[in-house]
């Protein structure tokens, strides 16, 4: 609207202006051509008359002769000039104009001279009266010449006059139809204006009521706070915020202050200060202490804006109730750690699990070891050799002849010589089983004592060679590996010592080891491999654990690490979840890989050097 009324406004500037501006520019071409006009003739016309006027005196001076019998010097000399000025003009381009006059008057300057007699005269008398009225002919033309630049000259004023009249008529229609133009231009643009701030105007309340609803919905409250501080403007929200009647309470820097919380309020009145004064943004969180004595806990935003007016700094901002969110925050911390104390405990109950499942293999060890040196000791072979003492003891008085008559006694060498042999075969098979069973009593001695070196430690970090904790894990899954039929390989590179809490790695370590015997167990493939590799990274290690099993669906992938999401019928999807709240404890983290069903799948346990725990021990 404003570009149109713009529009209209120049428009009748150039109509004002422009008929009167190109009357007068037409009226000015005019009368420089006038002008030039006559600056061109009117030295033509003075030399026209000089011309006659000479010629004039030349001929009353003839006259005079006709009494005095001679011609005056006079007369011949203005006879010269007059000869002079015809020549002037048709040298200046107007011998059109000058005619014959020119050669006329020159012969008579030729053949007259001072003191011509009336004898020289009365000749040349026809030529004289030829040259009289060629001279007056002359200045005739010039002298028209002159009236028509004259006419001319009254005629164009005559003209301009009735011209800008013309054009100030014109003007002033187009003035009254632009004036008209421009009111309804602006009368529209007044009333859009008008109904576009109403329409503002509503909006406006509308976007206030909808704030309110939003501020109450939200338990926020507005504030502004200006220059000095004593400038402090309340929203109703804020003041059912603090609980705080508007009728009664009088909100001040002081009176705010007083509603915060003691052990906050020199807290909150820096973070307010320091934002006047560096003109920065304000997030402050504090506390504050209702009139019934309930504590609520406040989140402060706010920015400074300069007044357009005074430029007095303003603080604007909005407290926000998040009350439930920290009490939130502290339920869930609380949960947290009650979760890594259970994620710990079972992690121990894992790691004790195994170790009772290898303990319990080599039980099974011992009590085959035990029952065979039993069968030995309760099934001798040496049984007859009571017989054969009991026989002897018989013929004790004749032993030799005994010996040498007797049938039964030639058999005895031979039965005692098959009896030694046996007997040397027991006896080298109760020693191969009785050292196997000491080798197995010696293995229980030392899952145990490993289960105890960890279970000693929990919570201490230590400096450990990665291949001693990946040694350990595997020591504990041995026999689930060899029972299920999972061929085991480990690509061990060298690697810095780490410093870690030793349980929570191998926790994560047993579980992701037995995960892989599952994977592998449910593929129902014919070979069964899980791979372990130790790798150096920047900054730490890398434990990974790669299985040829069933796979990882890709809308599992996300979920994995989800407690209680399992894929197993009997699991409780605590491991892995578990598994990764322990390396992000550790400052590592624990992720998986997989390319899809019946690919198998590798995870990765990223460790460094150093854990957070330990940084901060």
């Amino acid at each position: 609207m404003k570009r149109a009324t713009d529009k209209l406004i120049a428009l009748q500037f150039i109509a004002v202006v422009l008929p009167i501006a190109l009357v007068l520019l037409i009226q000015m071409v005019a009368d420089a051509r006038r002008a030039a006009r006559l600056e061109h003739s009117r030295p033509l016309r003075i030399l026209a008359d000089e011309a006659r006027a000479n010629y004039k005196t030349f001929t009353n001076g003839a006259a005079d002769a006709v009494d005095t019998g001679t011609l005056g010097a006079q007369s011949v000399e203005a006879l010269h000039t007059a000869s002079a000025r015809l020549s002037d003009l048709a040298n200046r381009g107007e011998s059109a104009a000058v005619g014959d006059a020119t050669g006329v008057v020159k012969e008579l300057a030729s053949v007259i001279s001072r003191g011509a007699t009336l004898n020289t005269l009365m000749p040349l008398r026809t030529r004289i009266i030829q040259g009289d009225v060629l001279t007056k002919a002359v200045e005739d033309e010039f002298e028209k010449r002159d009236e028509f630049v004259v006419k001319d000259a009254i005629a164009s004023a005559v003209r301009q006059k009735r011209a800008v009249t013309g054009a100030l008529f014109i003007t002033t229609i187009l003035t009254v139809f632009f004036v008209l133009a421009t009111r309804r231009r602006l009368k529209a643009r007044m009333e859009a204006d008008i109904s576009a701030e109403r329409k503002r105007r509503a909006e406006f309340e509308t976007i206030s009521v909808r704030f309110g609803v939003a501020t109450r919905a939200a338990r926020a409250g507005v504030y502004e706070l200006k220059g000095n501080g004593r400038d402090l403007w309340w929203s109703d929200t804020m003041h059912e915020l603090y609980a705080q009647s508007p009728e009664k309470f009088r909100p001040t820097m002081e009176s705010w202050l007083e509603l915060i919380h003691p052990d906050d309020r020199l807290t909150a009145q820096a973070a307010i200060s320091d934002a006047m004064r560096e003109r920065s943004q304000l997030r402050s969180q504090y506390r504050i202490v209702r009139p019934d004595g309930s504590v609520c806990h406040i989140a402060s935003l706010a920015a400074v804006s300069t007044d357009s007016i005074d430029s007095t700094p303003r603080l604007v901002g909005i407290d926000l109730d998040i009350t439930d969110r920290v009490e939130a925050d502290e339920r869930e911390r609380l949960l947290q750690r009650q979760l890594r104390d259970a994620s710990r405990q079972a992690g121990m109950a894992e790691i004790a699990t195994n170790v009772l499942h290898n303990v319990g293999n080599v039980l099974n060890s011992v009590n085959i070891s035990a029952s065979l040196v039993t069968d030995k000791v309760r099934k001798p072979r040496s049984s007859g050799l009571g017989k054969v003492a009991a026989l002897l003891q018989q013929h004790e008085a004749d032993l030799g002849a005994f010996v040498s008559t007797d049938e039964r006694a030639k058999h005895l060498p031979v039965y005692l010589s098959q009896l030694a042999q046996h007997l040397t075969v027991d006896q080298e098979f109760t020693l191969q089983e009785l050292d196997s069973l000491r080798k197995n009593i010696d293995h229980i001695k030392e899952i145990v004592a490993m289960q105890q070196s960890y279970s000693k430690l929990v919570g201490v970090p230590e400096r450990l060679a990665v291949a001693g904790l990946v040694d350990d894990a595997l020591r504990m899954n041995t026999g689930a590996f060899t029972r299920h039929g999972v061929h085991l390989k480990c690509e061990i590179e060298e690697v810095p010592e780490i410093v870690v809490e030793k349980h929570k790695v191998l926790q994560i370590l047993v579980n992701l080891l037995r995960n892989a015997k599952y994977a592998c167990e449910a593929s129902g493939k014919a070979e069964k491999e899980v791979l372990v590799r130790v790798a150096r990274k920047p900054g730490g290690v890398q434990i990974s654990v790669a299985d040829n099993g069933v796979g990882i669906q890709p809308d599992h992938m996300k979920r994995i690490f989800t407690h209680g999401f399992t894929t197993k019928k009997d699991g409780h999807g605590f491991g892995l979840h578990s598994g990764a709240l322990a390396a992000k404890e550790l400052g590592g983290a624990l992720r998986v890989d997989s390319l899809g069903p019946g690919c198998g799948a590798t995870f990765t346990l990223d460790l460094p050097l150093k854990s957070t725990e330990a940084a901060y021990g």
